[in-house]
């Protein structure tokens, strides 16, 4: 399998991620790593209906994608990992799958989050998660669409 991108969209299955990075990368399945919505028929079936069919779409928790991904399971094909915000992610590298680097597109306004950038809200967990994640030797960047220049996330917490 080759990870050709990871990247947190709260968006998720949307235009840009359909437009821009899915073209770019020649992504054959999208993974998302979400302990929420992997139990949320509803949303689900919302994000299979936005997915290109082009592409193949897994949903899994945090702990069931660690397993796949260190398993290499889909040996072979291009895949893009997607999540919400960085606790999956900070859990998949925890449970023992490491990531070189993370691409931080919008993180919506909500509840207790700070602006860092225009389209992206970050709250104090979410800090913490990114700091962290740093400190395990992830790479952490905002770039809304692959022609945009990437901007280091850690400068700008």
């Amino acid at each position: 399998m080759a990870i050709v991108g990871v990247r947190i969209d709260d968006r998720l299955i949307h235009g840009q991620v359909c437009g821009y990075w899915i073209p770019q990368y020649k992504v054959e399945r999208i993974l998302i790593v979400d302990n929420e919505v992997c139990n949320d028929e509803a949303r689900k079936t919302a994000l299979k209906f936005g997915c290109p069919q082009s592409c193949k779409l897994s949903i899994f928790d945090s702990t069931k994608a660690a397993d796949k991904l260190i398993r290499k399971i889909d040996e072979g094909i291009r895949v893009m990992l997607l999540a919400q915000g960085p606790k999956p992610f900070l859990e998949l590298v925890q449970k023992g799958y490491h990531l070189d680097e993370i691409c931080i597109g919008n993180m919506s306004t909500r509840q207790g989050a700070k602006q860092i950038k225009k389209t992206v809200y970050v709250t104090e967990e979410d800090k913490k998660d990114f700091l962290e994640l740093s400190k395990l030797g992830v790479k952490l960047y905002l770039q809304e669409k692959p022609t945009d220049g990437k901007e280091d996330l850690v400068n700008l917490l």
